[in-house]
Formats: structure tokens, sequence, C-alpha cells
């Protein structure tokens, strides 16, 4: 119970509060800087502040995880227990100090007065640290689908890629058998993680374009143009296969189909961004896969959705002939971004 985030915190926010209300008696001339003054401010941090917050926090806790959850009930116990919190400061203060009166009925409307408040705040506090929660399962569950989604659609084009030498090319199919086999494994390891290294995800592209250039032999050429130094840097799994296999796909009959992909560190207002280029040499996009971000697919509007989970996430679309983009490449170019964690 006590390992509750409440118990956490408030101990050292309560005690900045007492600390507050000190300074602010000895600025105004009410109180000295003394060993009583210390002393008092002791006093009513451990016996109001400290101790009655923590004993109804421990109440109202212990009284949830039986179900029992409300609102009035859980304020009379916040007030009760400041007011017998205020109690006892009254009569340490009246026993520490000679010539110290008692609050007499004070008591009452002090313990309302502190107690509601430091409820309500608190329910305040935690109403939206609880839809902060709610809203990271939402986006972690949609993320899970949406890779669910992702690699049926990606296993089933790559067992088609297969079907078509199987039965006359035995040892290549079995070759590439292995690389499915690799990138299956991969898939589910990284089934539950958020990211992965760069240097991972371009040796799984490795293995699913061994896959498709057994169909495709010299005709598909692929460069890579990336910085040592970003191979450690994290992205999320399988964010570049459905790029290149949109790539493969739409330009199947061209005689030779040359795809890059570059990486490189840029920064957006001094916060430093990772972009990651993936070019072609075929037509392009459409007009209309321009304006909607993604074609009837599913991988380019799966991949659309998962950026935009990310942290300044974005997918942008452009063709070789944009003066947006600068490219070897005068096909279609897709540009990934997103925000370093530094």
């Amino acid at each position: 119970m006590l390992r509750h985030p409440f118990f956490k915190y408030s101990f050292f926010i309560l005690l900045i509060v007492d600390l507050l209300f000190t300074t602010g008696l000895i600025i105004s001339g009410v109180s000295t800087i003394s060993l009583n003054t210390l002393l008092a401010t002791s006093i009513w941090f451990v016996s109001f502040y400290w101790l009655p917050v923590w004993a109804a926090a421990f109440i109202i806790l212990t009284l949830r995880s039986k179900g029992l959850e409300n609102t009035i009930v859980e304020w009379v116990i916040a007030v009760g227990s400041l007011t017998m919190g205020l109690s006892i400061t009254d009569h340490l203060l009246v026993l520490a100090f000679e010539g110290s009166s008692s609050m007499g009925s004070f008591v009452f409307w002090g313990g309302l007065s502190w107690g509601t408040p430091i409820y309500f705040i608190t329910r305040y506090i935690e109403s939206r640290r609880k839809i902060s929660q709610e809203k990271q399962a939402r986006k972690q569950a949609q993320l899970q689908t949406l890779r669910y989604q992702l690699n049926p659609h990606f296993m089933f084009n790559s067992l088609n890629t297969i079907s078509a030498y199987i039965h006359n090319k035995p040892d290549l199919a079995d070759e590439v058998l292995h690389e499915l086999a690799d990138i299956l494994r991969y898939s589910l390891d990284t089934g539950e993680a958020t990211s992965v290294s760069l240097q991972q995800e371009i040796d799984i592209i490795n293995k699913y374009l061994n896959i498709e250039k057994a169909r495709f032999g010299d005709r598909l050429m692929v460069h890579f143009d990336i910085p040592t130094e970003l191979l450690n840097t994290q992205v999320p799994p399988l964010i570049l296969q459905p790029i290149v296999e949109n790539a493969i796909k739409h330009n199947a009959q061209q005689t030779a189909l040359a795809i890059t992909i570059k990486v490189e560190k840029s920064y957006n207002k001094k916060h430093p961004h990772l972009k990651i280029f993936i070019s072609d040499n075929g037509s392009g996009f459409s007009d209309e896969v321009l304006a909607k971000g993604y074609g009837n697919g599913v991988g380019m509007k799966n991949l659309q959705q998962r950026m935009q989970q990310l942290p300044q996430g974005k997918v942008s679309l452009y063709n070789g002939t944009s003066a947006k983009v600068t490219s070897a490449n005068q096909g279609a170019i897709v540009t990934l971004e997103m925000a370093l964690s530094v």
C-alpha cells in the first residue's frame, strides 16, 4: 500500500507547504527565526500535515482495494483525519510552549478548510493521471492491433513470392524459406517491443530483400546510405518493410528497380530528429495517393497510423520530381520522421 505514488510524492509536497507557511509567518513578522520556530514547524508538519494526510490516504486506499469507493465517505475521512491531526497539534503546542492558547472550535474549521482542498486536489490529480494512463494503454493497444494486421499481410505476400518457384527451384526455395523463418521469428520476438535498433531493422530488410531478389534477380538493386553512428538508434519494429514492399509491388514490371534507403539526423527547433528516406526509380505516386498519404493496401495505411503514435512522428510522400526532396531516384519517395530521445 505504501508503494502507491501518493506516498512517494506527498511527503515532500507537504513538507514544502509547511516550510512555505512558516516562511510566510517569519516574513510577515508574526514569528522569528529561532529554535522555537523550528520546533513549532516540526510539530505542525508531523502531527498535522504528514501523519494525518497519510493516515487518511491509507484508509481510503484500503477501502478502495476492497471495492468500496465513495466520494462523500472519502471526504469525511480526509476532513476527520485532518481535524484529529489539528487537535493533536493544538495539544502539543500548548504543552511545548508556555502561554500558548488552545485553538478551541477552530480545530474543526481548520480540519475542514485543509482537508477539503487536499482531498479534492488529490482526486483531480489522480483523475488526470488515470486518464493519461488510459490514453497510453489505448495507444499501446492500437499499435499492437496495427502490428497484428501488418504481419499476416507481410507473410502472405512473402509466401506468394516463394510459391512462384518452389517446385522448379527447390534449393532456392529452401534458402528463401529459412529467410522467411528468420523474419517470422523476428516478428514474434518483437511483438511486445515498442522499439528496436535501426541495425535490426536493416538486417530484417536484407532478409526480405533476399526473398524478393530470388524472384527478380539482378533487376532489383538496393543501396543503403546510413551513417554508422545511427545504427543503434531506436525505431519501431518492421517500420521499413511495408515501404520497401510497396516499392517492389508497384514497380515489379520494370526492367530494373533501384531502391535507396537513406538515414540522417536533423534538428527541428534544436530537437534531434531521425529522418529516413526510401526512394525508388519507379513510376511514382498518383495524385490520389499523394493526397491521402496511402493507397488501397493495408501496409502503408497502417504505417501512417503507427507513425502518428510516435512523438512528432510523420510520414510524407513525394515524387522524385518534387523540389521538396532531393533524390537520385525519380520515382516515389517516402520520408519517415520521428523525434529522437536525448
